[in-house]
């Protein structure tokens, strides 16, 4: 998210940059790398050739309009390229994600917080297992399992998600996809709708990857498919990315484990700019001496299972 206005769905999840940071990092990045698309990275892989040094791919999850309102003319007025990863569920603001419900409701909590509100609301977690003195904490620490309650929680505050998705449109639409796509960006999966992948079966792993891709590579008439992990891609079997390269929809993915290599050739790590707040020169600095010191103690490799 980049943005100098207060996006109550992402509040509460994490801080995001101004427009000015943004900005900033991007100077950062484009005085000490180069910037390299998508397509390119993909051509170099697919020759076996190792990626040049010191370039970065600049990569953006969850699919949020200001995509397309705010960050893509400040790339566009750099030259740097980038990849939009969208999920198939909330693209032209179908559903609202579980996380953006919790973020909701936790504002709405922060600011009428009656007595018989709390009381109700404790008794829902309570019963889920979520015991916490903190309302708050605990509307947030709703598991994707357990987002129907998430709905019933709005209905008792009297939120109608619906309408939020109707007024404030948070998530690109098709029409903005396909504008990013003419301006020479390029479009990726992130699911269905945003699971934990650690949490979830072999079987619905696979559903939610490969179905968001072909969401994207037919919407969008696309020759390559990507996929960025929800969250993380702790805990994914070998056998998963095996499954995956069969079925021949994908040409590469992405995690967030940082500057690390994968014994998966063609799963990426990345790391974020935004997680947490900081300057991208300090975010990046951090990053190396990780790198360095995993190297030290041969943990630079992601074993896969």
């Amino acid at each position: 998210m980049v943005s100098d206005e207060e996006i109550l769905h992402v509040k509460h999840l994490y801080g995001y940059k101004t427009i000015r940071e943004f900005k900033e990092d991007m100077d950062f990045l484009l005085k000490n790398y180069a910037p390299m698309g998508l397509l390119e990275i993909l051509n170099f892989i697919r020759a076996g050739r190792p990626l040049p040094e010191r370039v970065f791919l600049l990569t953006f999850d969850d699919g949020f309009r200001e995509m397309h309102d705010i960050v893509a003319p400040i790339l566009l007025e750099k030259g740097i390229d980038a990849t939009f990863f969208v999920n198939s569920a909330f693209t032209d603001n179908k559903q609202l994600c579980y996380l953006n419900k919790a973020s909701l409701l936790a504002e709405q909590f922060q600011r009428s917080q009656s007595p018989s509100l709390v009381e109700r609301l404790s008794g829902i977690l309570h019963a889920i297992g979520i015991e916490s003195d903190d309302i708050k904490s605990g509307i947030l620490s709703i598991r994707y399992q357990q987002r129907d309650l998430l709905d019933e929680i709005a209905n008792l505050m009297k939120i109608d998600f619906s309408d939020y998705l109707l007024t404030n449109k948070p998530y690109l639409t098709s029409s903005q996809i396909n504008k990013l796509i003419e301006s020479g960006f390029t479009i990726g999966a992130h699911s269905i709708d945003h699971p934990l992948f650690s949490t979830l079966s072999l079987a619905d792993q696979l559903h939610q990857t490969i179905e968001s891709v072909k969401f994207v590579r037919e919407s969008f008439h696309l020759n390559y498919g990507v996929f960025a992990f929800p969250h993380s891609d702790y805990n994914v079997s070998h056998e998963f990315f095996t499954r995956l390269s069969n079925s021949g929809l994908v040409d590469l993915s992405f995690g967030t484990a940082g500057l690390v290599n994968d014994r998966v050739s063609n799963n990426l790590q990345r790391f974020s700019l935004e997680k947490p707040i900081d300057r991208a020169e300090r975010i990046v600095a951090f990053q190396h001496a990780r790198k360095l010191l995993k190297l030290a103690t041969g943990s630079a490799v992601i074993m896969r299972n």
